[in-house]
């Protein structure tokens, strides 16, 4: 069974290799994108570390085994600016790629969305490079619409939101 639970301190280490073997897998079908998770400089580590004290980051586990990971803010001026509607938003969604096909990210997207439900959210949002044609089609085969695009730090990147029932 799937389920969520906060990362703790100790596992930054495991997060940083799920975003490296993701880098890793992009690279290998030659899309440039994640790249700098190969070995990532001090500010995106510094991000992370962030997301950690802020309590956003969280694994995906699977029979006590941590497969996946993703950062959940409750704003994100960076990507999206300023949005009056209660939303969440997803950053480093990584999963296992050993896993792939078995429809386990999907999985977690609906875990996410319970759990901005639960916070009483009423969309989901993420961003995802405008040249990776193949994630794009992934969020939004997954119910995710893009609307819009922005540049951050150099990207060219596509926002996705998915209206979401609040409870």
């Amino acid at each position: 069974m799937l389920y969520i639970r906060n990362a703790c301190y100790d596992e930054l280490a495991l997060v940083l290799q799920f975003l490296k073997d993701a880098a890793i897998w992009i690279k290998e079908r030659k899309i440039d994108y994640w790249q700098g998770w190969l070995d990532p400089p001090s500010e995106y580590v510094d991000w992370i570390t962030e997301g950690f004290q802020n309590n956003e980051f969280y694994l995906i586990c699977q029979a006590g085994e941590a497969i996946g990971c993703f950062r959940l803010q409750w704003s994100d001026t960076m990507f999206w600016g300023r949005r009056p509607e209660p939303a969440g938003y997803i950053h480093s969604f990584a999963m296992a790629r050993r896993l792939a096909g078995q429809h386990i990210g999907e999985q977690a997207l609906a875990l996410i969305e319970d759990i901005c439900m639960k916070q009483e959210k009423d969309y989901l949002r993420l961003d995802c490079g405008v040249h990776v044609t193949g994630l794009c089609h992934y969020y939004e085969a997954n119910g995710f619409s893009n609307v819009g695009e922005t540049m951050v730090q150099g990207e060219h990147l596509k926002l996705y939101e998915k209206k979401i029932c609040s409870l």
